[in-house]
């Protein structure tokens, strides 16, 4: 008898289908990628608000600044710089600075002036979800199926 060796390895087939596979999780795992990291952004710039609320708040307990200094949205002082360890910046929005405004309730509010996306953008306290706009993005070319 003649000895046959069998051929070890995967067909053609079997290679496409589990190439098909990794396209199509790609092409969903892509865009949710993109989201989650806009998401943390997103939180990254509100928790640095409420960093410079609290920092402001106690400054403010300090007599250190006076609420005169910001009853109108002002860029961060000299003394809310030196009392934070690192001077935050944003993450969610190109050339974005925080602002600082006590109101006349005296209650800290932070808002982010960026030009892109134009606007101003309140980040603490917030009520609300924040969305920023965004710019719109090139949709994904669907893959080709591969045929024999």
């Amino acid at each position: 008898m003649k000895n046959v060796k069998k051929k070890k390895g995967f067909t053609l087939i079997e290679l496409i289908i589990v190439i098909s596979i990794i396209a199509v999780l790609a092409a969903i795992a892509v865009p949710k990628y993109g989201e989650i990291q806009k998401d943390a952004k997103i939180k990254a710039d509100i928790a640095s608000a409420k960093v410079i609320a609290d920092a402001t708040v106690a400054l403010i307990a300090q007599e250190k600044i006076t609420k005169s200094a910001y009853t109108s949205a002002a860029v961060l002082g000299d003394d809310i710089k030196g009392y934070l360890q690192t001077v935050p910046v944003t993450k969610a929005v190109k050339d974005g600075v925080f602002k600082v405004q006590i109101d006349a309730s005296d209650n800290v509010v932070v808002t982010v002036l960026s030009t892109n996306p134009a606007g101003t953008f309140t980040l603490y306290p917030t009520t609300t979800p924040l969305v920023y706009p965004t710019p719109p993005v090139a949709p994904v070319a669907p893959v080709a199926p591969v045929t024999n």
